[in-house]
């Protein structure tokens, strides 16, 4: 029996009504549940560094997570500055606190604000959840540190090598190799009552009028410290700390740089190089002699897994304590290899604070 086109009409927009709902429901229940957020962040922050914790839940047991922070400061009038970091964790719990390992502030003088902020993305996702400004020292809004001035500052010209440029030979290298460029200092009557920090700054290696910028570092001189030690910081940075009476080489700064043409100087003659940068301290009697080097490694796991020497001991200050990364050592700018594994020594800069 055949239906009337009303029947067949009121049918139809049944069978859409209910597919529609049909539908709606599948992209309700398609739609995944909100997890592995972040549920807020502490960290403490003065003129010296920070340390920080994140707190994540709805996490799966197993799973590889990454915590992308950065912490900005701003200075007065000056620009903010922003230091970032990230770390990667993976979940023994649903919920989890990580704490980061912190990282160093330098160049920090007068009123300073910091603000935070972190993002959380799971291993194999695109989406991420952010959190926005996170607790610092115990405030929600932006915390205000007071950094002293430094008692001594040393503009580049003050540290520079005497005489001619320093020699760089050319070199080949296979492609993934790059030149570990590291500096060290000496330093005299430090005091032994109290720390003393020595930060370097805008540190730039120029070869064939080409720049390269390391990343900043500092040297604590710490009375209670008996053991020398170096980290690469989150952002970067090294920080290298050793008792005051330690009359030896100290490293200070350091930077593993993809080879390229330029630096390779086509494979054969010498040119002229220089290593600079900007000294401060909070004491204003610093007095210290430095030098650097460099050597062409063919592969390079990262700075703080090439686990730098601190201090001249077994090694050179400035030279890798890994394996692996010495058996990589070839012939560079500033040594023939071999067991040289800082490069051979520039001259010798000096550094005096003005009286």
């Amino acid at each position: 029996m055949f239906k009337s086109m009303t029947t067949v009409r009121k049918d139809l927009a049944k069978h859409i009504s209910v597919s529609g709902m049909v539908l709606a429901l599948l992209a309700v229940c398609a739609t995944p549940a909100w997890a592995n957020h972040l549920t807020g962040a502490t960290a403490t922050a003065n003129c010296e560094g920070y340390r920080l914790s994140v707190n994540a839940i709805d996490l799966t047991e197993g799973k590889t997570y990454t915590i992308d922070y950065s912490l900005t400061v701003t200075c007065g009038s000056g620009s903010p500055v922003t230091f970032s970091g990230v770390t990667t964790f993976t979940a023994t719990a649903s919920t989890e606190t990580v704490t980061t390992s912190g990282g160093t502030f330098t160049g920090l003088t007068g009123g300073c604000e910091v603000t935070g902020s972190a993002t959380l993305t799971s291993s194999g996702s695109t989406v991420s959840t952010s959190l926005g400004d996170f607790t610092i020292n115990g405030g929600t809004g932006p915390a205000t540190l007071s950094c002293p001035t430094p008692a001594c500052v040393i503009p580049p010209s003050g540290t520079e090598i005497p005489g001619s440029p320093v020699s760089w030979n050319g070199f080949t290298a296979p492609v993934g190799s790059v030149v570990w460029i590291n500096a060290h200092l000496d330093a005299s009557d430090v005091p032994t009552n109290k720390i003393t920090t020595v930060d370097f700054t805008g540190v730039t290696l120029v070869v064939n009028d080409t720049s390269y910028a390391l990343p900043n570092g500092k040297v604590v001189f710490n009375p209670a410290v008996s053991t020398p030690s170096t980290v690469v910081n989150a952002g970067g940075s090294w920080t290298t700390t050793v008792n005051p009476t330690f009359s030896s080489d100290i490293f200070f700064d350091g930077q593993a740089i993809p080879v390229d043409s330029n630096l390779e100087n086509g494979g054969h003659g010498n040119t002229g190089s220089t290593l600079s940068f900007s000294t401060s301290s909070s004491d204003g009697s610093l007095k210290f002699q430095w030098q650097w080097g460099a050597a062409v490694y063919t592969s390079w796991p990262g700075n703080a897994a090439a686990n730098i020497e601190p201090v001249h001991a077994a090694l050179q200050a400035g030279a890798p304590r890994n394996k692996s990364v010495e058996a990589d050592l070839i012939q560079g700018p500033r040594g023939g290899g071999g067991s040289n594994f800082t490069g051979s020594w520039s001259g010798t800069g000096h550094g005096t604070c003005p009286q």
